[in-house]
């Protein structure tokens, strides 16, 4: 944290060396004159998306991001926290230990049952991930809880050991683990990341270690912790033996961190190699694909999300724009979650209308989803709208956020 005369002597200091006045820095960050006066005379702390704003306008490499705190998780969009618990791992989900194997019991498998269990919850759970697309995670999130303990029960049952099947209830685990992230329980989800990857490890499967990094990444980048992200991401890239996917993913995590940071040339390093990582596995097949399918270009939204995150937000809506358009219908939760990245974007460009047409596309699909993470997001844009109380389309898109967000029947988040 730091106070607010010292960010503003900063500021100022800063816009000087630059040979910007504060009318100049005014038209570049759409922030009003008398408000930004009153960020460099120490009479208001700005936000951390105003604080990236002010250091990519003046070139101050991350510094003036570097002086601010994180945003306070709440505002006028909050509802009460879920309830859940239920969700959370319990002691029977955690893998056996490494004595001896258990006893068969009732659930030990005849000769060829894996051949016949294996594909049949695969296919269970790519249903579970096309179904998490269209509803919220609360709902998935029983049936998802109940199919990974039936496979780890049966793979633990069976005194052979079953590598296949564990390493299927890891990819369960996983991706609960995953949705009650999404549920609003960020603690709950890296407890079942943690239960995936031990069942990972008794089906020959040490990759799943990284990947719980870009998991354990993905969470820092939500709290906007870019220290944390940056390290988790490049711990997932330490281990060359790794799948080039994971280590794709977790390039990309570090990028994140380092536009949080405000550092453009390491993210743009992070970046590059993220592509060619996932370029390599692209030519891979395998077992099914660990984090999103549905993204028509993640490389095009990451890089928008990161420029924006560097305080470039008209770049990043140029980027961000003709990738969300190509997304499937089928593909709700992502179209939402980059329609609402989208549309930040061009607010922090002061293209207000263009940012208010795209959340309408979007609007009315948020009760539906229960996303705690696209609620994030959601009341980073209310933020922004706050600020222009007599634009008649802003004050309409607030109202009808808040209704959506608010509607009978919606799943409260965090």
């Amino acid at each position: 944290m730091v106070s607010a005369a010292r960010f503003g002597a900063e500021l100022r200091k800063r816009r000087e060396a630059a040979g910007l006045s504060l009318a100049g820095l005014s038209e570049r960050v759409h922030y009003s004159k008398g408000y930004l006066s009153k960020v460099e005379n120490g009479l208001k702390l700005p936000t951390a998306q105003l604080a990236r704003l002010c250091d990519s306008a003046v070139g101050a490499g991350g510094e003036l991001v570097r002086l601010t705190e994180k945003p306070a998780p709440t505002g006028p969009l909050d509802v009460i926290p879920a309830d859940v618990g239920a969700f959370r791992p319990r002691e029977e989900d955690a893998p056996p230990g490494s004595g001896a194997p258990p006893e068969p019991g009732e659930d030990a498998l005849a000769d060829g049952d894996a051949a016949v269990l294996v594909p049949l919850f695969r296919d269970r759970l790519e249903s579970a991930r096309r179904l998490a697309q269209l509803v919220g995670a609360p709902k998935v999130l029983p049936g998802l809880i109940a199919d990974t303990r039936a496979v780890r029960r049966i793979a633990a049952a069976d005194p052979g050991g079953q590598p296949d099947l564990w390493l299927l209830a890891a990819r369960f685990a996983e991706f609960t683990g995953w949705m009650t992230q999404e549920a609003g329980d960020d603690p709950a989800s890296l407890q079942w990341t943690d239960v995936a990857v031990r069942m990972a490890a008794l089906g020959g499967d040490t990759a799943m270690e990284s990947y719980a990094m870009v998991r354990r990444a993905d969470v820092t980048l939500h709290a906007a912790d870019a220290l944390a992200t940056i390290d988790w991401g490049r711990r997932g890239q330490s281990d060359e033996r790794v799948p080039a996917r994971i280590r794709g993913l977790a390039a990309q995590r570090e990028a994140q961190g380092h536009a949080l940071a405000g550092d453009r040339a390491a993210c743009e390093r992070a970046l590059d190699r993220s592509a060619a990582l996932l370029a390599e596995a692209a030519e891979t097949a395998g077992e099914p694909v660990l984090g999103t399918t549905t993204a028509p270009d993640l490389h095009s939204l990451i890089v928008g999300w990161c420029l924006h995150d560097l305080g470039h937000p008209r770049e990043a809506a140029e980027i961000l724009d003709p990738v969300v358009a190509r997304f499937a219908p089928d593909a709700r939760r992502n179209l939402v979650r980059y329609a609402t990245r989208a549309a930040l974007a061009h607010a922090g460009a002061g293209e207000l209308e263009r940012a208010c047409e795209l959340m309408g596309t979007v609007a009315d699909q948020l009760p539906q989803l229960g996303s705690a993470t696209i609620r994030h997001d959601v009341r980073l844009f209310d933020r922004l709208l706050v600020r222009w109380p007599g634009h008649p389309p802003a004050r309409a898109m607030r109202g009808r956020l808040l209704r959506a967000l608010h509607a009978p029947g919606v799943t409260p988040e965090a």
